[in-house]
This record gives C-alpha cells, structure tokens and sequence, in this order.
C-alpha cells in the first residue's frame, strides 16, 4: 500500500503498478520538457494526478488539482519539492502597494516543480494545494478530538521545513496537520473506478485535505457540522494559471504575481 496513492483512489501494490495503469489509460501527456527528457502527468476527471519525472534524477508523485485556491510564494528545493508561503493577500493590499503577511510555510510536492527549479522564485501566484492522507483520523466534534489527545486545532506542522537544514534528512513534503474541513464530497477515480474524499480546510488557510474512502463514514461526511481530519499528510500543490496565459507559468510568456 502506498498512502498517497490510495488517497487519491489509486490503491496499486507498487509504483510500477500505477504507471503502467496510467500508461495503459492513453491519458499519461507530456506536460513539458526539461534537461533533454519529459516530464509527464496523467489528469484523472476526479482531481487525481500522478506526475512523472522521466530523466535524471527521475522520480513519481502522486497528487491532486482542484479546490480552493490559495496565494503563495514558491521556492523550489529540487525538481519535486518546494517550499511555499502563504500569504494572506487582499485587493486592498495590492491597491495600497503593500506585502502581504505570511500565515503558513510548509513544502509540498510541485507538479510544475521540474518546469519551475531553474527559475525565480514565484510572487503571490494561486496554488491549488492539497494534503494528502498518510495517515488520519477523523472526529465528529471537537469533545472526540480532545478525548484522544488534540489539543489544538487549525494546525499545520510540516515536518519538511524543519528538515530542511539537516543534513541527514532528503526534502520531503510530510506535516502534521489537526484542521477543520467542510464541503465533504466523495469522488470516483475513473482510471481505477476506487473512491476518495475530499473537503475544504480554510484555516490557517485553504486547502483541501484528500482521504481514502475508509476514513471516514458516509454518515458522518453528511453531517453540516465541519469534521476534525488529524494526523500525518503529504502537501502537494499545482499552479494556477494565470487569466490570458497559454503556458505554464515561469515559462516567460505570462505574468504571475498579484503585486
């Protein structure tokens, strides 16, 4: 079992498992190139998407597209993870000239990220950033959270940035989280025909946290109340692009900042 892939409904034994499947689809696209190789991605309609980068150092990762966006700085770390900081951006604040306050750092895998690593760093672009369950709970209420411990919610703990100066630690894209989530919506993966939720966190900022389907009862999501989801995820993250812009962004054809 590999957590994020079952996730996202793609609950293959191995990674050479899930990219024959994908390569089997005819849906596995080259989204660009990089270093005299492809980097590759497979889109599922329900949100899902598998990322492959086919040249050296090579390397997969699963992810997911769709939600709420959220305006972040990106800096990449390596061709697969990169550290964003969200910020909490206004049109007031754009109108007055004035930086916007970071709310939350963290690292996530990039799907962009081969694209993006020789560039600049990005300015107050929209992300479409997802958690992906390694492994959660999820609590009715906030009396069941603190009854096995919580203490606090609306918590994003990434474990990725403090590793980043250790020495012994390779980047990664690990956090703890302990949030509210909403909007609860169960998805089919067309690829593996395997089902998946989603839901909506907006605080400490939006994202949307992605779980396999026995994490939570059916029951339980329809409830109106938002749902505790606590425990280890994988943030991943995809561009947003901008309004007018045929590329991807950090390609030099469009513009991506708000400032």
């Amino acid at each position: 079992m590999i957590p994020e892939l079952r996730s996202i409904g793609m609950d293959f034994p191995k990674w050479q498992d899930a990219l024959e499947a994908t390569y089997s689809s005819g849906s596995l696209a080259v989204s660009g190139e990089v270093r005299g190789g492809q980097v590759l991605q497979f889109d599922d309609p329900s949100g899902a998407r598998l990322v492959v980068l086919a040249v050296e150092p090579f390397g997969s990762f699963g992810s997911f597209t769709g939600g709420v966006p959220a305006t972040a700085h990106l800096s990449m770390l390596n061709d697969i993870i990169g550290v964003l900081d969200v910020v909490d951006d206004s049109p007031m604040l754009q109108i007055a000239g004035q930086q916007a306050p970071t709310i939350a750092s963290l690292t996530a895998t990039i799907a962009q990220g081969p694209l993006l690593v020789d560039a600049p760093s990005l300015e107050y672009h929209q992300f479409h950033i997802g958690a992906l369950a390694s492994s959660v709970r999820v609590y009715g209420n906030s009396t069941e959270f603190a009854k096995d411990g919580g203490l606090k919610i609306g918590v994003v703990d990434s474990s990725g940035l403090q590793d980043i100066n250790s020495p012994a630690a390779t980047p990664h894209a690990t956090a703890n989280i302990a949030v509210e989530a909403s909007d609860w919506s169960r998805k089919i993966n067309a690829l593996t025909g395997q089902k998946f939720w989603t839901a909506t966190v907006t605080s400490p900022f939006e994202f949307t946290v992605v779980l396999p389907e026995d994490a939570v009862d059916e029951e339980l999501a329809q409830s109106d109340a938002p749902l505790i989801v606590a425990g280890t995820v994988q943030f991943t993250a995809s561009t947003v692009e901008a309004a007018g812009c045929g590329g991807a962004c950090g390609s030099g054809s469009c513009g991506c900042g708000g400032h």
